[in-house]
This record gives C-alpha cells, sequence and structure tokens, in this order.
C-alpha cells in the first residue's frame, strides 16, 4: 500500500527515474534544520529516507508541530504572501536523505506533466484535509481520543493495516503530546494505558499498533 502523500512512490518508475536525475542529494543529521521561517523559497524537497518535522515557534519560544514527513513526501512548495520567503520551518527527527531541486525547475517538470500536476494538487488537499481534522480534534475530542485519532490516522497513512504488518511509528511522547495538544505526562499516561489494554506496544521510542480494531474503538469521543 502506498501511502496518499507518498507523491514520489506514487509515480512511475520512469517519471520518478526523471525526476530524481534533476535532483541533488544530500544528507543530514538529526535536529537540523532544513529550512527555516524567511528563508529564500528557490527549491523543492523530496524526503528520500528518515523523517521531519514541519513546524513553526510562538513569540515565546514553544515549537508548535504541524506535520510530519515520511520517505516519498515533498515539501518546500509553499512561501509566504509578499515574497517573504519561508512560512514554516523544517526540521529533521532523524538522520535523513532529501533530494532537491530548484522551484523553477519543478515547474518546468510539473509544465509538461499535467497528470503529475494532479497528483500534486491532490497531494496537497489531503494535507489541508488532514490539518482541518484536527483542528475539529481539538475542538470535539478528549486527550485519550484524540491521540487514539492521531495513531490510527498514521497507521492508515504509512502503513499497510491490512497485511499485518507491525512497522513501529516513531514518534516521542513529547512530539506525540506537541500534535494533540496535551502535556507529556497526559500523552504518557494515555498511551500506557493503550498498551496495558492490548492495543499497542512501546519499545525505544517506537509505537507499534497491535489491534486496530480495538485501537479503532477509542476513536470514539468519550466525553
Amino acid at each position: 500500500m502506498v501511502a496518499t502523500t507518498d507523491f514520489l512512490g506514487r509515480l512511475d518508475e520512469e517519471t520518478r527515474a526523471e525526476l530524481m536525475a534533476q535532483t541533488t542529494r544530500y544528507r543530514l543529521g538529526k535536529g537540523e534544520f532544513v529550512f527555516c521561517v524567511s528563508d529564500p523559497v528557490d527549491t523543492v524537497h523530496f524526503l528520500l529516507s528518515g523523517r521531519i518535522k514541519t513546524c513553526k515557534f510562538t513569540p515565546d519560544g514553544r515549537e508548535v508541530i504541524l506535520w510530519f514527513g515520511f520517505p516519498g513526501e515533498v515539501f518546500g512548495l509553499i512561501q509566504s504572501p509578499h515574497h517573504k520567503g519561508r512560512m514554516v520551518s523544517v526540521e529533521t527527527c532523524e538522520p535523513c536523505e532529501i533530494a532537491k531541486m530548484s522551484s523553477n525547475g519543478f515547474q518546468d517538470f510539473l509544465g509538461s506533466r499535467p497528470k503529475v500536476s494532479q497528483l500534486l494538487v491532490q497531494i496537497v488537499a489531503s494535507r489541508l484535509g488532514m490539518l482541518a481534522n484536527r483542528l475539529v480534534y481539538f475542538a470535539a475530542d478528549d486527550a485519550e481520543t484524540r491521540i487514539a485519532k492521531l495513531l490510527v490516522n498514521l497507521d492508515a497513512r504509512y502503513h499497510n493495516s491490512g497485511s499485518g504488518s507491525e512497522q513501529p511509528i516513531g514518534l516521542t511522547h513529547q512530539e506525540i503530546a506537541d500534535l494533540t495538544g496535551v502535556q507529556r505526562q497526559t500523552a504518557t499516561r494515555i498511551l500506557g494505558r493503550l498498551a496495558k489494554c492490548g492495543a499497542l506496544s512501546m519499545r525505544y521510542r517506537r509505537i507499534s499498533i497491535r489491534d486496530h480494531e480495538l485501537l479503532s474503538r477509542f476513536t470514539a469521543s468519550q466525553r
């Protein structure tokens, strides 16, 4: 199963090879920034391996995580109004391999391939839909429900649940807390409760879904 947001994975081999031939590859270690707010918007990036997070910082320095990126995803597409540069920062969560190309070059690539342009629009729309759903979760759901929905959604996006795959979700308790708007201690307590009932297991900051049906039951608000 290819995730809906996996841009590279949804391209045919020939198109993907043509695109990658126009890119430059590089590696970053954990905790390095690919770009920061206000940086020039002159490149588009493709995550080949590892995991990244898209974030912004509040005036008091608190980090707000907007998005996690996994292999195959494209990022760095959007700039702020009035040509003020990047609207967000992107930081690596673990060692990553990334490919980049000029924004103009990517536009030219899309211009001659309408199907790829349509795919990109679908992916951006999917991301916007996920962000909209998160806003609804914040307004309507309790902490346990928000965390359960996050795990279900991540599992659906990046793993083939129907295959019995146990590939873990690589998010820390703090990242889960940031994504769901709860305190880290609350996230740890809820994750522990979900593990105790057999819905998931945790090891070395990796979360494995053990019982998808059971976890899905927690996505119904308990309030």
